[in-house]
């Protein structure tokens, strides 16, 4: 019996160490799966962060235009306030003296 258990141990060891090596295979996949995985999440992150980087060059570009327009338009209004101030400035003394004169006239 002492050759049937040694040979019983001797295939229970084989067994364990067989079993050790398909942990050790399975690890090792896994391991390098979560690599493979960890680079394809980062390279897609990365695309997606040079997509956003894009959108949001766009739409400060757009910004900046706006920008532009409102101050050509507040160019332009101040422009034509100045032109009506100067006009006011201009014809006040004649409509004040019309004013005057019809207020003051006694022909109505």
């Amino acid at each position: 019996m002492s050759v049937a258990n040694s040979q019983g141990i001797h295939t229970l060891l084989e067994a364990e160490k067989s079993a050790s090596e398909i942990v050790d295979q399975a690890r090792a996949y896994r391991i390098e799966h979560l690599k493979e995985a960890r680079k394809m999440a980062t390279q897609a992150i990365n695309e997606l962060q040079e997509l956003k980087n894009g959108e949001l060059a766009k739409i400060q570009q757009e910004s900046t235009n706006h920008t532009e327009l409102e101050q050509s338009i507040k160019e332009d209004t101040d422009k034509k306030l100045a032109a009506i101030k100067e006009q006011f400035e201009k014809n006040k003394q004649e409509a004040i003296d019309k004013l005057v004169s019809v207020v003051t006239d006694p022909t109505l």
